[in-house]
């Protein structure tokens, strides 16, 4: 008789077999899976080296294009085609102020090879060979001189006669160091090492400058024939190789367009194979997990098949933190879906959270993470209801692309869908307050190719136009902007000219006591008389110096012509009264700040006493740093002033740490609480009251900006706010008409 089975035999059996099967199951998908992962890493890793190539390309061309159009713009063809070799030296020399900052010398070589140069210098019988059959512009290979101790490259324009000879060139010297400070500020990751070599493969940038005008063989025969010469002579691509400090790298490289330097970026070859290391030691795991489930059955094998699916697949596609798609697989289904609607309007959105840094580090990561985790929920509500994509890039930035009917359309359901969303977050428990900036792909515009990447430098623009404004929640990006754009650009080329030249000129406000009506303060304002746009406010040039860091160069020219008023009044024996200039955001280090302006200030004979510092609120999310400046300009005299007060995200307990002297009250509260008929706002009138009556219990000074009406005045002087600012009393003056003022009112 055949002996039977126990039903525990059976079980085990049964249990086995159906481990097994799992177990080769979740070995072969999770082979594919690696397999697919591992092609996906690689083919991300070249995407993303191959862009940031593109990135340093792209804007070391632009920064060449500068210089060419510098040179350009400065040639006078019938001077160079028709004046005297000593003529144009002259006219070299008055034009020198002109040129782009980053040009060394500019000269002038005749057909003899004899050089002019802009300081007085010549040169006769120069070697250097310069382009000749070109009428374009041309970039040298590096070059050496007796009279340069670095090496320089030079820009070349050539000049010809009235007949069509060429007479010369028209050159502009810039040192190679220039290029290597370029490259640092265009830094795109923090792996990278970039390279910037000549047509006979010398280096132009390098890591380590002593390697400039240099070329550079491998150590390694293996990669011997890597030579920098041989790049410079190759056609763009990648390749393994070793690098000068003997690492094996992935060397990327390509031409910069119209000139014929190589670009290239070498990331260390270990970087990639850690990712497979990575990837392989996930493998290992995946089959011993695998194997343990043979105990733990399917339920088990289920999960961990579902575990590894997410740990593999799900963080390279979607955001952790909100389950959307990343920035990147947004880019892509965006891009996809324009391509396949050509005929279709879209309209993209990027969305941010106003001051999100400053909620990150007063609630901590852990309340930042649900508040992004809640606007995601919101955000991803309205584009399903609209049927459209939806993406999150860095901490609190997310994209939204919808098919739009018409501009008008989008924007009104835009509207309807804002003031839902801003009721939702109100009754939630975490308060904060969306700011979105707005683009359109449009089928009738000329540039219809743009990408996706261009819509979100679009709608990213925009936004950062209404960055200071607390009232208004996204902005649209139009031709305006654009003008605004390459009005910009124009600015950025003239204001070292402009700061040399003395465009800029300081006009005072009057700050009157609204108890006696009489002076007791002024505020300088910096006002530019451009030399072709004419006289330019504040706010066409104040942002944008702000962001590209020229406004600290601003602030001293100003400290010095306010200081040296001041003292030209008291040796005059006039009447003056405390003047405040503002120091703007960017002096984010005390030490340095204190140190340039006690050295302004100390070249006059003037008292501490008679200068305030008026510093904007919203210009140190640190409160630690605020504080230790206020205690620099205390310990030296100058009272301090925080400017704007209400219109920034500081927090009300921050006025107990910072011992600033006076609140300078945003003049947009008294805007938004005036009435058309010019009466007050009563709810508006008592939130001010409450300000002042706070200011008053902190032993703060109190000043309004903004004053236009006598009923704002009388308002303020009810509930004795101590001094105003404002057009009611005056507009800004020369140092003329306020030195009369200050006569009349004394």
């Amino acid at each position: 008789m055949k002996k039977r089975l126990s039903p525990n035999t059976l079980k085990f059996i049964s249990t086995l077999t159906v481990g097994l099967i799992v177990l080769v199951f979740v070995t072969t998908i999770s082979n594919v899976v690696m397999r697919r992962t591992l092609v996906a890493a690689s083919e991300n890793y070249m995407q993303t080296c191959s862009q940031m190539l593109d990135g340093y390309s792209k804007a070391i061309q632009w920064y060449l294009e500068n210089y060419n159009t510098s040179l350009n713009s400065m040639g006078d063809e019938r001077i160079l085609s028709e004046s005297s070799a000593e003529e144009i030296q002259r006219w070299l020399k008055k034009e020198k102020p002109n040129v782009h900052k980053d040009v060394l010398q500019i000269y002038f070589v005749d057909s003899d090879n004899t050089v002019y140069f802009d300081n007085g210098y010549v040169i006769k019988g120069s070697t250097r060979k310069y382009s000749n059959g070109s009428r374009d512009n041309h970039v040298s290979d590096i070059t050496t001189a007796n009279y340069r101790p670095t090496p320089f490259f030079v820009i070349e324009h050539p000049v010809f006669t009235k007949y069509g000879n060429l007479r010369g060139h028209l050159c502009a010297m810039i040192e190679v160091t220039t290029m290597n400070r370029i490259t640092d500020l265009i830094k795109i990751g923090s792996t990278e090492r970039v390279y910037l070599q000549d047509r006979n493969g010398k280096f132009i940038v390098h890591p380590d400058e002593k390697y400039l005008g240099k070329t550079f063989i491998p150590t390694n025969n293996k990669y011997a024939i890597y030579t920098s010469e041989a790049v410079s002579n190759s056609d763009p691509g990648i390749i393994e190789t070793e690098d000068e400090n003997g690492e094996v790298v992935n060397l990327f490289y390509t031409k910069i367009q119209n000139c014929g330097w190589t670009l290239a970026l070498s990331f260390k070859k270990s970087h990639l194979e850690n990712v497979f290391k990575r990837q392989n030691t996930t493998r290992f795991i995946v089959l011993g997990i695998s194997a343990i489930a043979l105990l733990l059955l399917i339920l088990l094998e289920n999960t961990i098949i579902d575990s590894f699916y997410k740990k593999q697949i799900i963080t390279t596609e979607y955001d952790s933190l909100t389950n959307l798609w990343t920035r990147q697989r947004f880019e892509a289904e965006a891009d996809k879906l324009l391509r396949h609607n050509s005929k279709n309007k879209f309209m993209l959105v990027e969305a941010d959270i106003r001051g999100f840094k400053f909620l990150n580090q007063n609630y901590g990561e852990e309340t930042a993470d649900q508040i992004i985790q809640l606007y995601s929920k919101h955000l991803n509500d309205i584009t399903k209801q609209f049927h459209g994509l939806i993406g999150r890039g860095f901490a609190d930035h997310f994209y939204l692309l919808y098919k739009s009917n018409s501009v008008r359309r989008s924007m009104n359901v835009f509207k309807s869908s804002l003031e839902n969303l801003n009721q939702r977050i109100k009754d939630n428990e975490i308060q904060f307050l969306p700011k979105f900036g707005i683009s359109f792909y449009l089928p009738n515009e000329k540039n219809r190719q743009s990408t996706i990447k261009d819509l979100i430098g679009q709608a990213s623009f925009a936004k950062s136009t209404i960055k200071d404004n607390m009232l208004i929640q996204y902005a649209i990006f139009n031709d305006k902007l654009l003008k605004q754009i390459n009005h910009e650009h124009f600015i950025e080329t003239s204001m070292e000219a402009a700061l040399a030249n003395e465009e800029f000129f300081i006009m005072y406000q009057p700050k009157i006591s609204l108890e006696t009506d009489k002076i007791v303060g002024a505020e300088a304002l910096v006002r530019w008389y451009h030399k072709k746009e004419g006289l330019l406010t504040p706010d066409k040039f104040i942002p944008l110096f702000e962001k590209n860091g020229f406004i600290t160069k601003l602030d001293f020219y100003v400290y010095d012509k306010v200081f040296n008023f001041i003292d030209r009044q008291i040796k005059d024996g006039n009447n003056i009264v405390p003047i405040s200039v503002n120091m703007s955001r960017n002096h984010s280090k005390p030490e340095k700040f204190m140190y340039e302006f006690l050295k302004a200030f100390n070249k006059y004979n003037i008292p501490p006493e008679m200068v305030q510092v008026e510093i904007l609120e919203r210009s140190f999310m640190d409160s630690d740093t605020l504080q230790q400046t206020t205690q620099m300009l205390h310990t030296e005299g100058f009272t301090v002033a925080m400017d704007d007060f209400g219109s920034g995200e500081s927090s009300l307990n921050m006025l107990t740490k910072i011992s600033v002297d006076v609140l300078k009250f945003d003049r947009e509260f008294l805007i938004t609480s005036t009435r058309e008929n010019g009466s007050l706002d009563e709810k508006a009138a008592k939130f001010i009251e409450i300000l002042i009556n706070l200011s008053k219990h902190l032993e703060k000074q109190t000043i309004f900006e903004g004053v236009e009406t006598q009923v704002q005045r009388d308002f303020l002087r009810s509930i004795k706010c101590d001094q105003a600012q404002g057009y009611f009393y005056s507009k800004p003056l020369a140092e003329q008409d306020f030195i009369q003022f200050i006569k009349l009112h004394s």
